[in-house]
């Protein structure tokens, strides 16, 4: 070796030593980040004396656009709720997309269709709703208002809509159903131990909760970067409201948090068998394959979902995936659909694409921390009052009517 070459492989193992040497330093640095957000006490960190406290706002709101909420939002609540509620998984890219690509389907209306009065009511799997528009399950509301899942629930009561609860709610179940006396599904992050899912799944039934939706596209935890960023997770101080019964509050919250990674289709089997004559449909489904397995194993509706982005960064949006499972599905069981949901108009794409209800999440969490029970009901009843609009400019007087046909076809290159 000349002495040009050797000092440039010197020069290069040099860097490459640096490169290694920063790239341990980074890892060390969000292991030591993650190990903090699992051992933070709960303390508010933008004051690290105080215990977390969320909005106590409560008022009607005066909306005109959903993704202003997100802006306000964030001036009233601590940075570590706000970046948790906010934020996405990785980069944030699925979470961007899943509204951007909204922006990519575009809605064919029907001229002359006669269209006066329009009905927004529909049914799934039993439950009557005033509209296509629920709220899908969301943990920890209290980062957003001190009253917690009780003001969301009477956010929903109030016009008549359906709530999906959290297994990682603050309140309980039963407590939560107590504030709305309508359609309620259950969320389940199904537990390692099966006498403990079968006691949530027996609680839920008694509680009036007519569906289980077990998640199934979050059983690994992918990193938030906001959360590392800000050291924080939803403190145990705002409640753990479905903890199992009969145990000590440390044991408790240890089987709360064990969750079953090796999740598979079996288990949702075992799930349909428990409980007891409810609905069962797994959330999370993101491929055609396994929304006709779902079909073929029983269960009886599909949740389409990615978790808002928050679960696998780099997945493709909702909206992009829908036709496909629609296809897959074809009108056997109902499909129900969240992620990305911004405005009426997608609303109506979702369910001309083959969505049968729309899930908005993050605005009714800005909602509800922005005016409390009253401002989760005016999330509500701005999209309703806008997808009235869509309705009859697009020539659709119900649900039901609302297509494939009312979608453009893609544009010729």
């Amino acid at each position: 070796m000349d002495r040009r070459d050797f000092l440039l492989s010197s020069t290069l193992a040099a860097a490459a030593t640096a490169a290694t040497a920063t790239s341990s330093q980074v890892l060390a640095q969000t292991q030591l980040a993650q190990s903090r957000i699992e051992t933070e006490p709960g303390v508010n960190m933008d004051r690290p004396n105080t215990a977390y406290e969320g909005s106590k706002l409560n008022r009607k709101l005066e909306i005109v656009n959903l993704l202003d909420l997100e802006t306000e939002a964030q001036k009233v609540l601590p940075a570590g709720g706000f970046g948790y509620i906010s934020g996405g998984s990785g980069a944030n890219w699925t979470r961007r997309e899943n509204t951007e690509a909204f922006s990519r389907v575009n809605i064919e209306p029907q001229a002359l269709s006669g269209v006066s009065k329009v009905d927004l009511a529909t049914e799934i799997l039993g439950s009557k709703l005033s509209m296509p528009i629920f709220v899908p399950p969301m943990g920890s509301h209290g980062l957003a208002h001190v009253d917690k899942e009780a003001a969301t629930a009477r956010g929903v009561a109030a016009v008549g809509t359906l709530m999906t609860t959290s297994t990682v709610a603050n309140l309980s179940m039963e407590e939560i159903a107590s504030h709305n006396p309508g359609p309620k599904w259950f969320q389940l992050y199904v537990p390692t131990d099966r006498g403990y899912t079968r006691e949530l799944l027996q609680r839920a039934k008694a509680a009036g909760y007519t569906a289980i939706a077990p998640t199934v596209d979050n059983v690994w935890a992918y990193p938030r970067e906001e959360n590392i960023r800000n050291v924080f997770r939803p403190p145990s101080t705002l409640g753990r409201g479905n903890l199992p019964r009969g145990v000590d509050p440390g044991t408790g919250a240890k089987m709360l948090g064990a969750r079953k990674r090796d999740l598979d289709w079996k288990d949702l089997e075992w799930i349909k068998q428990e409980a007891g004559g409810l609905a069962v449909m797994p959330k999370g489904v993101q491929s055609a394959k396994a929304a006709a397995m779902a079909v073929k194993v029983g269960l009886d509706g599909v949740w389409v979902s990615n978790h808002g982005g928050r679960a696998f960064d780099g997945v493709q949006a909702t909206i992009t995936v829908l036709p496909r499972i629609a296809q897959a599905i074809d009108g056997r069981i109902p499909i129900v659909f969240d992620s990305g949901v911004r405005r009426a108009d997608h609303v109506f794409k979702a369910l001309a694409l083959g969505a049968n209800v729309v899930g908005m999440g993050r605005p009714i969490m800005y909602g509800l921390a922005l005016g409390g029970a009253q401002g989760v009901q005016s999330v509500l009843e701005h999209v309703r009052d806008n997808l009235t609009i869509v309705m009859r400019l697009a020539g659709t007087k119900n649900i039901k009517e609302i297509t494939r046909d009312y979608i453009a076809p893609p544009a010729i290159a």
